[in-house]
């Protein structure tokens, strides 16, 4: 008992040697100035992070974007009340490192160096990687510029490591005394000092300095003169021809939601809404995702999975009118043609469909504007089965049904990538699929089913290729 309690009391020095460096290292007081107009040479971004308490919103980027609109890097146009677009410059000039990140991927999407504002949320990049890295690159800026800094000195980050030691230790000593049979006590303070040093390092964020505290207040007085002097709130993302570098500065305050709703450039897509430009022109395509009852269901398998309900079907019913029959509910002339009719209609619409889908198929072509994958229920060892999903546009129609896909052919596939394909109408299942034209969102990246590693797009789709899952 003794070794235990020894080890919790350290375990509380550690949280109490943790708690006072947290009060010590707590961001400056912000202490707002008058209203002003003036404003500083800080960027939007940088002007989020130290407003918001040195967190960075997601109105960063959208405020970025707005920026670069303001001088000159791109042009935000509004050609209606449900299309704005942004247009590219040839020549954006010298950009910062996260004004890049965020004109790259306007490029990466553009069409002729035009994408619709709706769109910037398209992508196959990893949006929780590209977020960290422009996060990382505003919080370098400030760093530099002397306005914010990491909370943990070194020295105090030295001294948090060194003290976790103790209450491993601890920890150690009172497992190997009261488990003696076994050798668990190395592994236990291993865990513990893991544990201890990730709670140190969560604890770890950006905090203001001095200089940060008083741009911060310098900041939050032209907040309330922005406030005060304009609706912001009300404006487009397009007003930015008007309003200049103000809209931007709003945004990144928190003053103008509708400009930064209409740039969702960290904003993950839309799963049932998504923005293609097959035909030549920008359009929302709203994605469909039937119950996969009978759809996205693979032919020859629901041949089987028919019989089988067919089956079942009728026995059940063959049970019940037997039983109904028995105390003359039923007619026993009759428990024979009810249960074979209801077999039959039970197995009889997907034997037709599977049948149909296997005899004739039909040919589509256009743009992929989803790849989706959805758990579908879980395999013999308890791992996660996955259904997966391709939407094509073809042009036809504003609302499309996403096809049932397998894996195989999944993975290599790109959104923006325009394809042909060979489905079955009745039952939405592709059963082969073509590369016409490379999804022209090079330099984005998509990752496996563990979303660690790198899968990219194939390379060398001059020659038309399809992806059979026999071939693979």
């Amino acid at each position: 008992m003794l070794p235990w309690l020894a080890a919790a009391a350290a375990v509380a020095l550690w949280l109490l040697l943790l708690a006072a460096l947290a009060v010590a290292t707590r961001n400056p007081d912000v202490v707002p100035v008058p209203p002003t107009a003036e404003l500083a040479a800080h960027s939007p971004a940088v002007v989020d992070l130290i407003t918001g308490d040195w967190r960075l919103c997601d109105e960063a980027t959208s405020a970025t974007l707005l920026d670069l609109a303001a001088r000159g890097a791109v042009r935000i146009e509004e050609i209606g009340p449900e299309l704005s677009l942004v247009r590219l410059r040839r020549d954006p000039g010298d950009l910062r490192p996260y004004e890049k990140l965020v004109y790259d991927h306007v490029r990466s999407l553009a069409v002729d160096g035009v994408v619709a504002t709706g769109a910037l949320a398209e992508g196959s990049r990893n949006l929780g990687r590209w977020w960290k890295s422009f996060r990382k690159k505003v919080i370098a800026e400030a760093r530099a510029e002397g306005l914010s800094r990491s909370r943990w000195s070194r020295a105090q980050a030295v001294l948090l490591t060194a003290a976790a030691a103790v209450p491993a230790v601890a920890v150690a000593v009172a497992v190997t005394v009261s488990d003696k049979e076994h050798d668990g006590g190395l592994g236990a303070g291993i865990l513990a000092f893991g544990a201890l040093v990730a709670l140190m390092g969560r604890l770890n964020g950006e905090r203001g300095t001095r200089r940060g505290a008083e741009a911060a207040g310098q900041w939050l007085g032209v907040r309330e003169h922005l406030a005060g002097t304009g609706r912001f709130s009300e404006q487009p993302a397009a007003s930015v021809t008007i309003w200049g570098r103000h809209l931007a500065y709003a945004a990144a305050l928190g003053l103008a939601p509708r400009a930064v709703t209409s740039l969702p450039v960290s904003v993950p897509a839309d799963d049932r809404r998504a923005w293609s430009d097959y035909g030549g022109m920008w359009h929302v395509v709203d994605v469909r995702y039937p119950r996969r009852l009978l759809w996205a269901r693979e032919p020859l398998p629901m041949l089987f999975y028919a019989l089988v309900a067919g089956f079942f079907a009728g026995f059940w019913t063959w049970i019940v009118l037997l039983v109904l029959s028995a105390v003359d509910l039923w007619p026993d002339t009759l428990v024979r043609p009810g249960f074979l009719a209801v077999g039959a209609v039970v197995a009889g619409v997907p034997l037709v469909y599977a049948i149909m889908d296997l005899t004739g198929k039909a040919e589509i072509q256009g743009q992929i504007v989803r790849l989706r994958r959805f758990q579908a229920g879980t395999k013999g060892n308890n791992d996660p089965k996955y259904a997966y999903w391709c939407a094509i546009d073809d042009g036809r129609a504003r609302e499309v049904k996403a096809y049932g896909i397998s894996a195989a052919m999944w993975h290599p596939l790109s959104e923006g990538e325009k394809v042909r394909a060979r489905v079955g109408r009745k039952l939405g299942w592709i059963d082969a699929i073509e590369v016409v034209e490379r999804s022209r969102l090079q330099g984005t990246a998509r990752y496996d089913d563990t979303g660690e590693h790198r899968i990219d797009a194939p390379e060398n789709l001059g020659e038309v290729r399809i992806f059979d899952p026999g071939q693979e």
